[in-house]
């Protein structure tokens, strides 16, 4: 009998493209980026670094493109965009993004070009160069204006009076050098997603890795379709929520965890055999709960200021359990949030979320599960830690922002009710100092309490003289000074000059709201035993 094999999948052709091949391609709408999108990452130093290789001869690596059907419509390429009919094999850049954008968006578009990619040959120094300030020199020739020979000689037309015959003749070498640069590209014909993965996967494991969340989008997002059911799609629909954005790392995590997948190891074979689509789909649910929970239940008003993101984890795994446990489970699982956050267990992210995955995953009923999850943390109260420097990275600090929060910030000079969310959400600095130099009065020793909270307002930065004028002034009201932690001895303080006092007088006031916000939902003092319905089996 003649054993039956099954035919081995095509090979990849190997291909060269010149650079002025690909960008006659690029304009015609062949070259297509997959709607996974990882997104423009690379700086302009990366670009010019790519630039300056492919002048200098250095190899930039090779493509690997994905060539199928593709459909008529709009194409985007990094700024430019084309309107093209359908492509019998269009191709699809599985990997050489940054790449062909960078070449797309420096040598192709002409006029004004995105900051970035705005670039000269140096015909002095012998170089590619930024752009400058202040006018460009006729001995820096525009790189847009190199792929087209005759709109190069037009270039050195424009420009003969001021180059030398020298100069002339070395733009157009330039000009030739980089329009003849041959790149090698694998372009892979099948119509199997997953060989196309597995060729992405192993190119991605040498050289500059991709980020683990790219890698997933590159894996698992259909290269055509619009718009992705990706990760990045999962943060754009939880920010409606107002609560801030959130990592795709992290979506990632609780994709894996939701999963009973290992947060570590080689992405392709943890998730092989789970279904994507519906993967996203429940861990964006998975996630909506747990923004829900976050500030209805845990009191927290932003994502910036979760003391710490590990517990994200555990809370999409457990609202994907338990879609709707009871108010006793979200009271243990608010303790349990609030007693890690004082106690730093809840510090780092995935061996130490392991006993509390165990715990949800093991549970029948969400009480239990939630006493599980409880039950990794410590039931004593600690010490507050003294906060040395405020710095929204660390978990004492952002417990400070919280109690800023809770104050309910009034404006300083309308007395309005501040619209927090907005202020967090804001690119700007939401926490800006009062006293921008360190008072001459404050001891080496003392020093920490000018960098701490004590010297932050949750407020839009009005600078530090209308700050300390507003405070000074006899004529704002109290419960606007008190919705900023500034009790009637600190005003009075900043009044008479004392700087020091007021400072030490804000920072006592701080540290008392901070050591009630943890108590009060930390709850140290209650019991954590089983209610009826959970023993009686009622409770979901």
């Amino acid at each position: 009998m003649v054993a039956v094999t099954s035919a081995p999948p095509p090979r990849p052709e190997a291909r060269v493209f010149r650079i002025e091949e690909l960008l006659v391609q690029a304009r015609a709408g062949r070259i297509r980026v997959p709607s996974f999108q990882r997104g423009f990452k690379w700086d302009r130093e990366d670009v010019r670094k790519l630039l300056d290789s492919i002048w200098r001869g250095y190899p930039i690596g090779t493509l690997l493109l994905w060539s199928k059907l593709g459909p008529a419509g709009r194409v985007l390429l990094g700024d430019l965009t084309f309107e093209v009919s359908e492509q019998s094999n269009a191709w699809y850049v599985v990997d050489g993004q940054q790449r062909i954008v960078s070449l797309v968006s420096t040598l192709l578009l002409r006029g004004p070009r995105a900051e970035g990619f705005d670039f000269y040959f140096d015909l002095v120094k012998g170089e590619v160069v930024h752009a400058r300030r202040g006018g460009v020199p006729a001995t820096q020739l525009p790189l847009d204006r190199v792929v087209d020979s005759e709109d190069l000689l037009a270039w050195a037309d424009e420009n003969r009076a001021d180059l030398t015959p020298e100069q002339v003749r070395f733009a157009f070498r330039v000009g030739k050098v980089l329009r003849e640069y041959e790149i090698p590209a694998y372009v892979v014909t099948v119509d199997d997603e997953t060989v196309v993965r597995e060729i992405f996967e192993r190119t991605n494991s040498t050289g500059k890795r991709l980020e683990v969340t790219d890698v997933f989008n590159a894996l698992h997002t259909p290269l055509d379709r619009q718009p992705a059911v990706s990760l990045k799609d999962v943060v754009e629909r939880l920010r409606v929520r107002s609560l801030g954005d959130i990592d795709e790392d992290q979506v990632l995590r609780s994709l894996l965890a939701i999963q009973e997948k290992s947060l570590s190891g080689d992405l392709q074979r943890q998730l092989d055999g789970v279904d994507i689509p519906t993967a996203i789909a429940r861990v964006e649910k998975a996630m909506d709960r747990v923004f829900g929970f976050l500030a209805q239940d845990a009191s927290i008003p932003h994502l910036r200021l979760l003391p710490y993101q590990s517990p994200l984890t555990v809370l999409s795994a457990f609202f994907d359990r338990f879609s709707t446990p009871s108010t006793r489970a979200r009271r243990l699982l608010t303790r349990w949030l609030w007693r890690g956050s004082a106690t730093g267990e809840l510090r780092g992210s995935g061996k130490g979320m392991r006993p509390a995955l165990e715990a949800v995953r093991a549970a029948t009923t969400a009480e239990r599960a939630a006493r599980g999850v409880l039950s990794t943390v410590s039931t004593e109260m600690p010490e507050l830690e003294p906060e040395e420097r405020f710095n929204l990275r660390f978990a004492r600090s952002r417990l400070a922002a919280i109690v800023l929060v809770e104050l309910r910030p009034h404006e300083l000079r309308t007395g309005e009710l501040l619209d927090t969310p907005a202020l967090l959400n804001s690119n700007a600095d939401s926490f800006p100092q009062i006293i921008t130099s360190k008072p001459a009065s404050l001891s080496s020793g003392g020093a920490a309490i000018f960098f701490s909270a004590a010297n932050r307002l949750l407020h839009p930065d009005l600078g530090a003289a209308a700050f300390l004028s507003i405070i000074s002034a006899r004529t704002t009201a109290p419960h606007v000074l008190a919705s900023h932690g500034v009790s009637a001895k600190a005003a009075d303080a900043l009044r008479g000059g004392d700087q020091v006092a007021f400072l030490e007088e804000r920072l006592v006031k701080l540290n008392h709201e901070t050591t009630r916000l943890i108590n009060r939902h930390a709850e140290w003092e209650h019991s954590d035993r089983e209610s009826l319905a959970a023993l009686s089996d009622e409770e979901d």
